[in-house]
């Protein structure tokens, strides 16, 4: 008669559970700086109840550290993301309400325009993207439709390494135009082609070769056209009356413009002194003269109501 051996006294081990398709780690084993990073991005943006149960998968413990059942994770989750987009949209409320102008346009606020915003601002935790949001409610509320609703579907789209490259780019807008020097200035300023041909990508701007910018003149007597750039005033002139200015240029999109103007009052955009010594040259070869000002005030962004004295400028020609 065979013996049938006591399993309790048997020298072979008890299976382990499978671990879920994550392989388990031993006891003494320290977390690798994945698994570190993706805990941070779990905590960070879904809560620790979804930490709990990841740690617990990892460990192969299909139900986490006893943080209940999956209704109960779903409604924990809910909750922590919810406060977090909570503290997003005041966040940016906050800043809207310390820039707030003393005086508003007549119109009517568009409250699908306000849904679509808010729903925008509460998935955004940056500070630099929090400031441009509320740069752009404060423009909606001075003047209602000032801020088109694809600009609202195109800044969530936008890394903040974009946004800089667009901030760049855009440190050369003249209203919704950037005038198309030669490539070899823009390399000098950190653009190169590839750049500003991503920035069409992102649409926000127009790269066409054949786009152009023709300026009627604004007085009969003679010609003369003013170019708003940043904060400076350029009026360009010539004797004929009938003289027409006609500058190559990249055009800004409705959302591409709007940008630039939310970031230029947000003080992120300075008048930068190559561009306007280039612009010179550039109008000067077609027989124009030049003359600047400083913008001491604006109605809007195509009004100015303040302005310093008109001087000449000239620069030598290549």
């Amino acid at each position: 008669m065979t013996d049938i051996p006591d399993s309790s006294a048997a020298d072979t081990e008890t299976p382990e559970i499978p671990a879920l398709g994550l392989p388990k780690p031993s006891a003494t084993a320290l977390a690798s700086p994945s698994l570190a990073r993706l805990n941070e991005m779990v905590v960070t943006t879904l809560g620790l109840v979804q930490r709990d149960w990841l740690r617990g998968l990892y460990h192969a413990r299909p139900t986490g550290d006893g943080s209940g059942d999956l209704v109960d994770r779903a409604a924990e989750r809910t909750d922590h993301i919810e406060l977090r987009r909570q503290i997003n949209v005041e966040a940016v409320l906050q800043r809207a309400l310390r820039i707030l102008p003393d005086t508003i346009e007549e119109g009517t606020p568009d409250q699908d325009w306000a849904a679509r915003f808010f729903d925008a601002v509460s998935d955004t935790a940056d500070a630099e993207f929090s400031r441009l949001w509320a740069r752009l409610l404060v423009m909606e509320v001075r003047r209602p439709g000032a801020v088109p609703p694809n600009t609202l579907q195109r800044l969530p789209g936008l890394s903040k390494e974009a946004l800089r490259l667009f901030a760049r780019f855009a440190a050369f807008a003249i209203n919704n135009f950037v005038i198309r020097l030669g490539q070899e200035f823009f390399d000098r300023k950190d653009l190169t082609g590839d750049q500003i041909l991503l920035l069409e990508e992102y649409g926000l701007v127009r790269t066409n070769r054949d786009l152009n910018r023709v300026f009627q003149s604004q007085r009969s007597d003679r010609f003369s056209t003013n170019l708003l750039y940043a904060d400076k005033a350029l009026r360009i002139t010539h004797e004929d009356p009938n003289k027409q200015l006609n500058l190559a240029c990249y055009r800004l999109t409705e959302a591409g413009t709007t940008l630039a103007r939310a970031l230029f009052d947000e003080g992120e955009i300075r008048a930068d002194t190559d561009y306007i010594v280039e612009i010179v040259r550039t109008v000067q070869r077609q027989g124009f003269q030049t003359a600047q000002a400083d913008i001491l005030e604006r109605s809007d962004e195509q009004i100015v109501s303040k302005h310093s004295p008109f001087c000449d400028i000239a620069v030598l020609r290549r």
